[in-house]
């Protein structure tokens, strides 16, 4: 099972931090409105300083389409909503003061870390859910140092105005933070994860602790990348989706695990054939019952499942699928050709146990069983080093 919790403690309250100049009209609000054709592209020479010293000389980070923002000291406190920015924070040890709601929010990555602490107790919620009624008297009562969400997603959810954005930047702090999930408005995102975090780096100056997470990952993924015993041609073919996989819904939205887009990203890494190549996505496309016939995957895979729902919970959504008149028919459905990966939170730590448990999924005879759960993966099989993750997250470099 998934659900083991425990509660640990992380002080992170500044003192008092108000530097810098707020990101407004031409900045947050020109990146978030225009959407010009030129943002359009993902991009790593942003001109962004990160100086250092010991008289915290200002530096300047700019985050798409947020724009620019100069610190006069670095942050210590943030609030996040739904997106990698929580997860990406958490690579630094740097837990936030307040989310947008705890609802499908998986703090068991961090439980499943050998001296990883996050106190649940300590963080307030930002709204009713994560997507939706985002009270702004919050905001001014958390009045967090940065706020680590996309402007464009904080308009979405909670359906403000500009207006709004700029009262919290001028009187609260900047918003900067980037949608990695997937296409939003038919572009794809502005970064990648790696991309998104050294700009997390650079706003809270964690760039020792990122170049070692950059060093741990690169070792990870070529050990993964050499071992994947079939590819090309030979490669099985995935249909993934988003918002899950309900059999009686007759309505499934396919991902484009080709695409530059983050919450797709383990499919990428362990090179699987996409079933739905060709078709166009914006950035899902929803299908039905035949559209799934004509396809027929070798596998189904449930997008953010490993982080929502536990092993016996989805072993009921194969049962269904199973006893579904239609659905039963596919090759996947009948060989029970079911995986699960981390989905619409995953920053880097996610996307270590995203990666192990799909290769485990996909290829058992060469990484090792998957046991159900990431809390059960023997010692002598984890696909990467548990304590050197939690010690590079405790500044232990």
């Amino acid at each position: 099972m998934d659900t083991k919790t425990n509660v640990h403690k992380i002080p992170t309250r500044r003192e008092t931090i108000k530097g810098g100049s707020a990101i407004l009209g031409g900045g947050l609000l020109a990146g978030c409105i225009s959407e010009s054709p030129d943002a359009a592209s993902t991009e790593t020479n942003d001109t962004t300083t990160s100086q250092t010293t010991d008289e915290q000389t200002p530096y300047d980070v700019t985050v798409k389409p947020a724009g620019n923002h100069t610190f006069e000291d670095v942050p210590e406190t943030y609030a996040s909503i739904p997106g990698a920015w929580m997860d990406i924070a958490m690579g630094f040890g740097i837990q936030p003061t307040a989310v947008a709601a705890f609802d499908r929010l998986p703090l068991k990555y961090y439980d499943a870390l050998p001296g990883v602490e996050f106190d649940a107790d300590a963080v307030r919620s930002l709204g009713e859910s994560a997507e939706s009624k985002y009270d702004k008297e919050v905001f001014y009562d958390v009045d967090a140092d940065v706020h680590l969400m996309d402007p464009r997603m904080l308009k979405k959810y909670s359906g403000w105005e500009d207006k709004d954005l700029e009262e919290i930047e001028s009187r609260i702090g900047p918003i900067l933070g980037s949608l990695i999930r997937f296409p939003f408005g038919g572009r794809e995102p502005h970064y990648t994860l790696y991309e998104a975090f050294e700009k997390a780096a650079q706003i809270f100056q964690r760039q020792a602790q990122y170049e070692a997470w950059v060093d741990l990952k690169e070792s990870f993924y070529a050990d993964i990348k050499s071992r994947v015993p079939v590819s090309g041609d030979d490669a099985p073919t995935v249909a993934a989706f988003n918002f899950g996989f309900k059999p009686e819904s007759g309505k499934f939205f396919a991902a484009n695990i080709d695409a530059a887009r983050n919450d797709t990203r383990s499919f990428r890494m362990l090179g699987v054939g996409n079933a739905f190549e060709g078709e166009e996505y914006v950035p899902f496309k929803p299908i039905g019952y035949e559209k799934l016939l004509e396809v027929d995957p070798d596998y189904i895979g449930a997008i953010g499942y490993l982080s929502y729902i536990d092993d016996a919970q989805f072993q009921k959504t194969i049962k269904a699928a199973q006893n579904h008149e239609t659905l039963s028919k596919l090759s996947a459905v009948q060989n029970g050709n079911f995986v699960r990966t981390g989905g619409q939170y995953m920053g880097p730590i996610i996307d270590l146990f995203s990666t192990e448990a799909l290769a485990k999924q996909l290829y058992p005879e060469e990484y090792g069983e998957w046991p159900g759960s990431i809390y059960d993966v023997p010692d002598e099989e984890q696909l990467f080093d548990r304590q050197r993750v939690a010690e590079i997250i405790n500044g232990n470099l």
